[in-house]
């Protein structure tokens, strides 16, 4: 149910190092970049379940099926590669801000921060009213550990 495999989510080094406070700052924007795409995942489902509906049943013969059908495929195709287009666009905008896209779906975004002189990941994800937690590079989401009060803002 992901995306294509050459879809971006995160750029390789960070741009910016995030306080909680800034991180904060995004949420309502990354809550509406979120919001934009959940239609156009569903939009993407159907397509796939389309495309690959008319792809079972002509086999490698798409190209000579009847020409209604070939043509509602290529619009099918043409619509899906729209998309695509549609969705990375949303993920880069995410990704101009410096932080980035863990995983889509569950609308899990990390943002480079420094702890003392460790770089770290502050943790959201889609639902959460702010950040609250935290996880060292290699820790991922399953290694989260909440927010000290007492943490740089």
């Amino acid at each position: 149910m992901g995306g294509p495999a050459d879809i971006r989510l995160h750029s390789d080094l960070p741009d910016r190092m995030f306080t909680v406070d800034e991180a904060n700052a995004l949420i309502p924007a990354l809550e509406e970049i979120f919001l934009r795409l959940d239609p156009k995942f569903a939009r993407m489902r159907e397509l796939r379940e389309l495309t690959d509906d008319y792809e079972a049943y002509y086999g490698g013969g798409i190209g000579e099926a009847l020409m209604v059908d070939r043509d509602t495929y290529a619009l099918y195709v043409r619509e899906r590669s729209d998309l695509d287009r549609s969705i990375q666009a949303d993920i880069d905008e995410v990704l101009a801000f410096g932080c980035e896209v863990k995983d889509l779906h569950r609308g899990l975004v990390d943002f480079p921060s420094r702890m003392g002189n460790e770089v770290v990941y502050l943790c959201w994800q889609r639902g959460e009213k702010g950040v609250g937690w935290w996880h060292t590079l290699r820790g991922g989401f399953a290694g989260r550990k909440p927010l000290a009060p007492q943490t740089e803002r």
